[in-house]
């Protein structure tokens, strides 16, 4: 395990990428929230400001995801420009950047509407556009056996009938998602930007890639992300009632069938990950989350 500070570790890659591209990016902060520990804040030598962080896949796959924000950006879609797609050998970073956005809130109903709103945007957005990748939606890994069935078919009884449930609605369901619009596979509230008037302004951090398929998809990663404030200790009425608000949206925007598929891909994903790395009370609040979507 790395050692070094965080500020340390920002500084080393901002100095990698200046180095490989002579972009002379300058350290400004970093970001609170966000996947692996928030992005780092940065400004190019005319001003302009960035934001620098981590894409989860290959060089390949980033350069086209880039691409395809490119495309969509250009016509009009609240996405952020990728400037950058800069191979580091053990990593891969996006230079993109820095859109406006009011400080943080709790998630309110009517923040709910705006995410929801703003992810409509991207109905029809690839039509034009055949490289994007179609969303797969089979609850298969690729390879046999799959580590993913292997951690829940081992973990306990209660796990396994779960996995069993998954199973059998992805043998019954469609595996390949229907639809032309952008999909933004980590639509966390964190990933949403705001204005002082709680209207969604932006859709950011795109490092899990930009797929085809259905946007509503999207909404049952937000609906996830948001137990972990349902299951909070001090739970907040107002975000307790965002997540039922968004429950509703779901149940009346997505065929049952459908819904059902999608909460099986996305649970498989977040038991796996919540066995493997959580303690035993997350564990058992994924297991109930399942238990109460896959019916």
């Amino acid at each position: 395990m790395d050692s070094k500070s965080p500020t340390t570790l920002d500084h080393d890659i901002v100095s990698a990428i200046n180095r490989r591209t002579g972009a002379d990016l300058r350290i400004v902060g970093r970001a609170l929230h966000g996947r692996l520990g928030g992005a780092i804040y940065a400004e190019w030598p005319d001003g302009r400001q960035a934001v620098v962080t981590r894409f989860l896949g290959s060089l390949a796959e980033a350069k086209r995801t880039a691409e395809v924000l490119a495309y969509v950006r250009d016509r009009g879609l609240p996405v952020p420009r990728h400037d950058l797609v800069v191979d580091l050998n053990d990593s891969v970073m996006f230079v993109q950047e820095r859109l406006p956005s009011a400080p943080p809130r709790r998630l309110t109903p009517m923040r709910i509407d705006a995410m929801v709103e703003i992810n409509d945007r991207f109905a029809g957005a690839l039509a034009a556009r055949p490289g994007a990748p179609l969303r797969l939606l089979c609850p298969d890994c690729g390879s046999d056996p799959c580590p993913r069935h292997e951690v829940l078919a081992t973990h306990s009884p209660r796990s396994r009938r779960v996995l069993d449930e998954i199973l059998r609605i992805g043998r019954r369901e469609p595996r390949e998602m229907v639809g032309d619009d952008l999909v933004h596979v980590d639509l966390t509230a964190a990933n949403v930007l705001f204005d002082e008037n709680d209207r969604a302004t932006g859709v950011v951090d795109w490092n899990l890639g930009a797929s085809r398929g259905d946007r509503l998809f999207a909404l049952i990663q937000t609906r996830i992300d948001r137990e972990w404030f349902v299951q909070s200790p001090d739970a907040d009425p107002v975000e307790n009632a965002a997540a039922a608000h968004l429950d509703e949206i779901l149940v009346d925007r997505i065929a049952p069938a459908t819904l059902r598929m999608y909460w099986a891909h996305w649970m498989l994903r977040q038991l796996c990950w919540a066995v493997r790395s959580a303690p035993s009370n997350v564990v058992d609040w994924h297991l109930d989350l399942a238990e109460s979507r896959l019916v």
